[in-house]
C-alpha cells in the first residue's frame, strides 16, 4: 500500500461542516406527523385488548394491525422521505426494545386474566395503558432519532 494522501485543514473542515449541515437538515425532517404516535399506540393498544375477545374477532384485529401498520409506514415515509427501523443502535434501541418487552408483557397479561380469570375487563384496561405508554415511548423515541441524528450517532 502507497502512502496516505493528506487532506488540506480546510478542506476537513468544510467536509465536517457538511456533514453537520446533512445531520441537521435529517433531523429537521425526522418528525412524523403529529398523528403519528397516538394512531401507532391505538394499534398496540388495541393488539393488547383484543387478547380476550373470541378467536375470529382477533384474527380480523390482527389483520387490521397489519394493514394499519402498513399505513403508518407508508405515511411516514412520504411525510419525512425516510424510514428507519426503530431497533437501530443509538439511544432509539433502549425504547424500541423497552416498548416491545412491555407490550408483549401486556399481551400476555391481558390473555391470562381474560382467559384463565375470566376478567372480561382487564384486557380493555391493560389495553388503554398500552397505548398511552406506546404514545408517549413514539415521542420519547422520535425525540432520541432527532439527538442521535443532530449528534452525528451512528448514521
Amino acid at each position: 500500500m502507497g502512502p496516505t494522501p493528506s487532506i488540506d485543514p480546510a478542506e476537513a473542515v468544510h467536509m465536517l461542516a457538511k456533514v453537520k449541515a446533512v445531520s441537521t437538515d435529517l433531523a429537521r425532517r425526522a418528525r412524523a406527523p403529529i398523528w403519528y404516535h397516538p394512531a401507532l399506540g391505538l394499534l398496540m393498544g388495541g393488539l393488547v385488548a383484543v387478547q380476550g375477545q373470541a378467536f375470529p374477532l382477533m384474527i380480523g384485529y390482527y389483520l387490521a394491525f397489519l394493514l394499519g401498520l402498513a399505513l403508518l409506514v407508508r405515511a411516514y415515509k412520504r411525510h419525512t422521505g425516510m424510514w428507519v427501523s426503530g431497533y437501530r443502535a443509538g439511544r432509539t434501541r433502549w425504547v424500541a426494545v423497552g416498548l416491545a418487552v412491555l407490550t408483549a408483557l401486556s399481551i400476555l397479561l391481558s390473555a391470562w386474566l381474560a382467559r384463565d380469570h375470566a376478567l372480561a375487563a382487564a384486557p380493555f384496561v391493560i389495553g388503554a395503558i398500552a397505548a398511552s405508554a406506546v404514545t408517549i415511548g413514539g415521542f420519547v423515541w422520535e425525540a432520541a432519532f432527532r439527538r442521535d441524528l443532530r449528534d452525528g450517532v451512528n448514521l
